[in-house]
């Protein structure tokens, strides 16, 4: 029965995380209007990189911090996962946006993974290493 909480516990964390992206999304989109920025520009941009930033960090804390055990390994999992997504995003939309949006979408994957798995340990929800 513990093997199974394990397992569903995995389980809930990649959901959390994946859920994480578009809802982190749609509140920097939503406080956009409010905050008057323009719909397009390099100003509007760097705000959704923001916002990019948020989602991978907040996704990356989630699954860090749901999952029963092997928090590192979930970090590893969810950074290849995120990797993958980002690639085929970037590939798919390099002509979209600029240079500097598209690789900075990618390489700030490590940070925002990091600072999840860091923020999950330092509030004291550790589990096997």
């Amino acid at each position: 029965m513990e093997r199974v909480k394990i397992v569903l516990r995995s389980l809930l964390a990649l959901a959390l995380a994946i859920i994480a992206i578009p809802l982190m999304n749609l509140a920097g989109s939503a406080l956009a209007a409010p905050l008057k920025l323009p719909p397009g520009g390099d100003a509007r941009l760097a705000y959704d990189l923001l916002w990019v930033f948020l989602a991978g960090f907040v996704g990356s804390a989630l699954m860090v911090g749901v999952a029963a055990v092997a928090k590192t390994a979930h970090a590893w999992a969810i950074f290849a996962l995120y990797l993958v997504l980002d690639v085929v995003v970037t590939v798919l939309a390099w002509d979209d946006f600029p240079l500097w949006f598209t690789l900075a979408c990618v390489l700030t994957l490590p940070l925002q993974v990091w600072l999840g798995w860091w923020l999950a340990f330092k509030r004291g929800v550790r589990g096997e290493e």
